[in-house]
């Protein structure tokens, strides 16, 4: 009986020639991500007597921090807590410490960081988007973090892997951010609770890595506890493109299902049949094909997020908006999740376009996801690509949002109402 990425990544991790699901194993790290966790990851080990913090990192090479969820501070509270993170650092010798100049923490990561057969630790829990370079990312407690920066190791339940199998090429408007909400309204927020998601199938070959990104990324927002990608000529092709860490690629050790690999189930979805999808208040399952809600006002409209703020996304929006204007009763923001992202948008114009239609793009980070910046008042519409909306995630509980592609939401910025892309 042959293995799932997962269980191989796993095993090689606990030094077993084979495991099955459901066992436990106490697993070897290869990396821990914090952002700004890092600090609660301090205090927690205060608070459990040892009055210093951790008494050390077990290896330097391979834990880092980067700020991006108060990157720049907007208020004093969050200036002070970057005070304490970066003296906290200090105090650690951390050797990686990304601090002003960062971006969202995943694509930082699999731009800088992680590799193809690691088994890594975030702070956040979209961290299962290392996956889309084949990284068994997951995010974790600040106490479980605490354990494995200090010991190298921590226990893990061998998960089970669902199968999602991909066939066929999207539509144009069609993004895989539909793919992620599709899957969320056919099957749930829960059916792969405490699993692992391996998208697999001939589909795969014409997902790009940002497509792979965002559908790895979601695997949290369907209850995942991985999100999977194969290693093929794409993964490789992303990661000759790495400046900083390039003495590390030789750790790389890409993996691979068997193919008499066991599921405990599987999900066909032919790529070529699917509509865009929206996702309407208040949760990331109550979706429904854009057709349905099509009319529906909007004051706001959002593209972004380490689910969508990567530069296929921003040049979708750029193409849709080229020599149109924004809805006078609309505001259309965009950010980056990263300056690599931004660098890149601006060589090949997309932030002239974008500019120049009226849309406001922002720096860096994790801003719009959580309503930091681009705030909701009691009232407001919004339509975003980025991960979650929940009531109250982006200010005003008495606020609706509605999540969508980028397509989705560029035609809809343009009309100031839900469009369907597929119809412009």
């Amino acid at each position: 009986m042959g293995n799932t990425i997962v269980e191989k990544v796993m095993a090689r991790a606990a030094g077993l020639s084979e495991i099955h699901p459901g066992q436990y194993v106490d697993c070897k790290l290869d990396r821990i991500i914090a952002h700004e966790e890092f600090y609660r990851i301090h205090a927690v080990a205060v608070a459990g007597g040892l009055k210093d913090g951790l008494p050390d990192i077990w290896d330097r090479e391979r834990f880092h921090v980067v700020l991006d969820h108060f990157q720049p501070v907007i208020n004093e509270t969050q200036a002070l807590r970057q005070r304490k993170i970066r003296e906290v650092a200090q105090a650690y010798q951390v050797k990686y410490f990304d601090d002003a100049l960062p971006g969202v923490v995943h694509r930082i990561a699999l731009e800088d960081y992680v590799l193809p057969g690691e088994l890594g630790l975030g702070s956040d829990s979209h961290s299962c988007a290392w996956g889309a370079l084949n990284c068994c990312g997951s995010g974790m407690g600040e106490h479980e973090l605490a354990y494995g920066l200090v010991f190298g190791e921590l226990w893990f339940k061998v998960p089970e892997t669902i199968a999602v199998n991909l066939y066929g090429d999207l539509r144009p408007g069609v993004t895989s951010k539909d793919v992620a909400l599709w899957l969320a309204g056919e099957y749930g927020t829960s059916f792969a609770l405490y699993k692992a998601l391996e998208f697999r199938g001939p589909g795969v070959a014409n997902l790009n890595m940002d497509a792979r990104i965002t559908l790895s990324s979601h695997a949290v927002e369907l209850g995942g506890k991985f999100g999977l990608f194969e290693f093929d000529e794409k993964t490789a092709a992303f990661l000759s493109q790495r400046k900083r860490m390039r003495h590390q690629l030789a750790w790389a050790n890409p993996v691979s299902a068997d193919p008499d690999a066991v599921y405990c189930q599987t999900v066909n979805v032919d790529l070529s049949t699917l509509e865009p999808q929206v996702a309407k208040p208040h949760t990331f399952e109550n979706v429904v094909p854009v057709s349905e809600i099509a009319g529906r006002r909007i004051d706001q409209a959002m593209v972004g997020s380490c689910a969508n703020g990567n530069l296929e996304d921003i040049q979708i929006v750029a193409n849709v908006v080229h020599g149109k204007r924004v809805h006078p009763n609309t505001r259309f923001i965009v950010q980056p999740n990263s300056w690599g992202v931004y660098r890149a948008a601006m060589k090949h114009g997309y932030v002239d376009t974008l500019l120049d239609a009226g849309v406001t793009v922002i720096s860096p980070g994790c801003h719009l996801c959580l309503g930091m910046q681009g705030a909701l008042a009691e009232g407001d519409v919004c339509l975003t690509s980025t991960t979650r909306n929940h009531k109250g995630r982006m200010g005003s509980p008495k606020a609706d949002i509605y999540l969508a592609g980028p397509a989705t939401v560029a035609v809809s910025a343009l009309a100031g109402e839900i469009r369907n892309p597929l119809e412009v």
